[in-house]
């Protein structure tokens, strides 16, 4: 970084589930920092961030505000990022997660050629080539939809678009969760649809998709944590480093939704959605976190039990 004690930063994707966190947090890591988030939304406010608005496809637009800010660190997370819908908005799914990066990429490489850039990719690039045993930074990305394609092509274009000084970390988290997730995504979900039936505004029932997958979940404010110890100690990384980001255990589903049912104020059904059957469902997605480990002080602090517990007591604010 050009001013590692007090680097001046630019965030893409603070207005979502991860980002919103990580606003908080870095607020407080780089309090003396000038801090700009690009958004679409002009009218997005987070505390303790200036708003720049800018389409992240828009490469005038995106290159003008990083010329203007002069980053010493991006942070680049605006993304599609269910990968249920990549499967039925390839087209959209493409162009904010490939053209968007490439965008970013191109006006870093120009008006901040000696930045630091994290950017999020995803363990979902392992793909096909997941199995039982917790997946390193080693094994090859074999992608089975448009949301892991577009994510590792992605990671492709910043390594290729990037200058030499630049240093480039990239982040490839496994499943995460917590308050603020939308239900779209499998944990909220469940909670939602268990919340409306305490309150009586569904029937007593749970439509759900493959329960024997495992899958390796971590409380948003680890990954959060992860992001944050990685951009701190990042003067002394390599140009490129590849890190996963995770818990390195495998859950079945199904566990997560008993901890769940246990917590329920009612006994629910459970009914088997085959809409919500992934055409390509991975058995079993968990990675090994050793190197980041090895990188840096980190470890999850937070449990499956907890992690299911908010998301009940935060579905049941959110209705009252």
């Amino acid at each position: 970084m050009t001013n590692s004690s007090n680097p001046t930063i630019l965030m893409t994707g603070g207005a979502g589930f991860v980002g919103r966190v990580l606003c908080g947090e870095l607020l407080e890591s780089f309090a003396s920092s000038r801090r700009v988030l690009l958004s679409r939304n002009a009218e997005f406010i987070s505390s303790g961030w200036e708003t720049a608005a800018a389409d992240i496809t828009d490469f005038d637009a995106v290159g003008k505000l990083v010329a203007d800010v002069k980053p010493d660190i991006i942070l680049h997370l605006a993304a599609q990022a269910s990968v249920a819908n990549a499967q039925n908005q390839a087209e959209q799914t493409w162009r904010t997660n490939v053209v968007g990066t490439m965008s970013i990429g191109s006006a870093v490489a120009r008006w901040a050629p000696a930045a630091t850039v994290l950017s999020v990719s995803s363990g979902e690039v392992y793909g096909a080539s997941l199995s039982a045993t917790p997946a390193t930074e080693a094994v090859q990305p074999n992608p089975q939809n448009p949301y892991s394609w577009s994510k590792l092509v992605g990671e492709r274009v910043l390594r290729d678009i990037l200058t030499p000084e630049n240093r480039l970390i990239i982040a490839r988290p496994f499943n995460h969760s917590g308050a603020g997730q939308d239900r779209r995504f499998v944990l909220p979900s469940f909670a939602a649809q268990i919340v409306e039936a305490e309150l009586g505004l569904r029937e007593p029932q749970l439509h759900v998709g493959n329960l024997e997958a495992k899958r390796d979940f971590l409380h948003v404010n680890d990954v959060v944590a992860a992001y944050v110890g990685l951009l701190q100690l990042s003067p002394g990384l390599p140009r490129l480093t590849v890190v996963n980001i995770c818990s390195g255990n495998a859950l079945p589903v199904s566990y997560y939704l008993s901890e769940m049912r246990k917590l329920a104020n009612l006994e629910v059904d459970i009914i088997v959605d085959h809409e919500k059957m992934r055409p390509s469902d991975i058995a079993c997605s968990c990675g090994d976190n050793s190197l980041l480990r090895s990188l840096i002080n980190w470890s999850p602090t937070i449990s499956a039990t907890a992690l299911v517990q908010e998301l009940l007591t935060s579905w049941r604010n959110k209705y009252g």
